[in-house]
C-alpha cells in the first residue's frame, strides 16, 4: 500500500519538479566570425473548426445530427438504419410479449393456477428479446455520440496525398521500405 502511495505521489509531483529548457528571445550573435540568428517565426494557434461538445450534444439530442454537423453525410442513413432495426425489433417483441402475456393470463384458472407453461415460456422469451434489443439500442446510441465526438476531433486532420511509401526487394533477399511525408 505504501508502494502504491509513493508511486502515485511521484506521478503527481514529478512533472512539477521537472523544468523544461527556456528558449531565449530573438537574438543575433557573433561567435567565431559566424553570424547566427534564432528562428522567430511562430505558428498561429490551432483553432478547431468543429466543436466536439457541439457534435456530442447534437448527436445526443437526435441521433445522426452530430454526423450532419461534422459533414459526414454518408453516416446518417447508417445511423438511422441501425437504430431503426433495433426499434423495429423492440416494437415487434413488445407486441408479441403483450400477446403471450394476455394469453398466458387467460389460461390461469382455479383448477390450474400455473396456467399454460408453454405460453409462459414464450412470454418470457419475447420479454428477454425485447430487453436485449433495448440494451443494444442504448449501446448503439452511446457509440453514435462517441463517433460524432471523434469525427469532430479529427475534422481538421490533414489527409492529403503527400505521403508516399515504396517497398523494394533487394537481390540478396532484403526488403527496403521508405516512407516520405
Amino acid at each position: 500500500m505504501k508502494f502504491i502511495a509513493l508511486i502515485s505521489a511521484l506521478l503527481i509531483f514529478l512533472p512539477l519538479l521537472v523544468k523544461g529548457q527556456d528558449l531565449p528571445a530573438h537574438t543575433d550573435s557573433l561567435e567565431n566570425g559566424i553570424i547566427t540568428a534564432q528562428d522567430t517565426t511562430t505558428t498561429p494557434p490551432f483553432v478547431r473548426t468543429k466543436s466536439p461538445l457541439t457534435a456530442a450534444l447534437l448527436s445526443a439530442a437526435l441521433p445522426g445530427l452530430g454526423q450532419f454537423y461534422n459533414e459526414s453525410y454518408w453516416k446518417i442513413p447508417v445511423v438511422f438504419g441501425i437504430a431503426g432495426y433495433f426499434v423495429y425489433n423492440i416494437v415487434v417483441n413488445q407486441r408479441d410479449f403483450a400477446s403471450y402475456r394476455d394469453r398466458y393470463a387467460s389460461t390461469i384458472t382455479e383448477t390450474n393456477p400455473s396456467g399454460d407453461l408453454r405460453l409462459k415460456q414464450l412470454r418470457e422469451f419475447y420479454r428477454d428479446q425485447r430487453d436485449t434489443y433495448i440494451w443494444w439500442l442504448g449501446i448503439f446510441y452511446i457509440l453514435q455520440v462517441a463517433d460524432a465526438v471523434v469525427d469532430a476531433h479529427l475534422y481538421d486532420f490533414d489527409v492529403s496525398d503527400t505521403v508516399t511509401a515504396n517497398i523494394r526487394f533487394q537481390p540478396l533477399g532484403g526488403i527496403t521500405l521508405s516512407i516520405r511525408f
